[in-house]
């Protein structure tokens, strides 16, 4: 009786722990297709699951690339609208200069023109000083805070780029790259020594026209003193500065080049990064991805499984001859 009594408990607990088992299974597809998921823990599956986590690894790191480059293209944007409203004034001021440059205007037709060139010459300190909506200045390279040109009316101020020497300020920007790819740099130190300065004497563009206005308003404009020489007349220093403005404005062209292809590389990178991360996406859905039809399948035999098993426990426990070995 007592061997019977023993066989009995354990008909009982196998019988409840294969029930267990396929409720459980049950349980476990049920949260697969809540979640779409088919691993849903490491155990279920390390080698998918470690995929899976890489490859979303890697997609954090495209995002941030893709954040990275939404701000190089608003900076570079931003320096693109600034350089062509530079280049228009330059235009203009070109053309003002080609007028002052007749050596028989009058001095009040010379000061007309004079004052006409003080006012393009604050309009493109603006554009060069101009800021982003973060209060940065576009055009001072890692010297964001500092305004590239004031205008040079305390004593102590030159107006000279970043108020350096030449060579200071050639050396004071070390470039502004931001990483917008693995192993891939876009430099936004478009500096306003880049672009407002003549690249062979070094002089800004407002140290330029100031001197050529200092001209233009000299009384002894344009011959200088009597007996000069064609080489020391004030009509040929007017003619040299605007040959050495007519180098600025080269400049702020070339600037403006070297922002257009920035700004190409980066929409290409951004397209390039974008296909990355849906390759990763694939890859992390194939690994722990769920295959909907066979998870449905795979439910609807175990619910029945599961009821074959309960119907049939239910009428095997009724028997007499278990109610006799109890």
């Amino acid at each position: 009786m007592a061997i019977n009594r023993v066989s009995t408990n354990l008909y009982y607990s196998i019988t409840a722990d294969r029930m267990s088992k396929q409720q459980g299974e049950l349980i476990k597809l049920q949260g697969q297709l809540a979640t779409g998921v088919r691993v849903l823990k490491p155990s279920d599956d390390p080698l998918a699951m470690s995929t899976a986590m890489g490859a979303k690894s890697a997609i954090k790191t495209l995002d941030s690339f893709q954040s990275n480059i939404t701000y190089v293209n608003n900076q570079l944007s931003q320096m693109d609208t600034a350089l062509g409203s530079a280049s228009d004034v330059m235009s203009s001021i070109k053309e003002s200069m080609l007028q002052a440059g007749n050596p028989t205007l009058s001095a009040a037709e010379r000061e007309i023109l004079a004052r006409d060139l003080e006012g393009r010459m604050d309009e493109l300190r603006g554009i060069a000083n101009r800021t982003d909506p973060n209060g940065n200045y576009l055009f001072a390279g890692t010297f964001q805070d500092q305004e590239p040109y004031q205008a040079p009316n305390p004593p102590a101020v030159t107006g000279n780029f970043l108020e350096q020497p030449t060579q200071a300020a050639m050396q004071a920007i070390t470039g502004r790259k931001i990483q917008v790819s693995a192993g891939r740099d876009i430099d936004l130190s478009i500096t306003g020594y880049d672009a407002f300065n003549n690249p062979n004497t070094g002089a800004d563009a407002f140290a330029i026209m100031r001197q050529a206005i200092s001209y233009l308003r000299d009384p002894g404009y344009p011959g200088g003193q009597q007996g000069a020489t064609p080489a020391d007349t004030f009509k040929k220093a007017f003619d040299d500065k605007r040959a050495e403005l007519d180098g600025v404005f080269d400049q702020v062209q070339l600037a403006r080049t070297k922002v257009g292809v920035r700004l190409r590389e980066a929409e290409t990178l951004e397209q390039i990064n974008s296909a990355a991360s849906l390759d990763q996406e694939k890859v992390a859905g194939e690994a722990v991805g769920l295959d909907y039809a066979k998870a449905i399948s795979e439910l609807s035999q175990g619910q029945l499984q599961l009821q074959a098993s309960q119907q049939s426990f239910a009428s095997t426990s009724q028997l007499s001859l278990f109610s006799f070995l109890k």
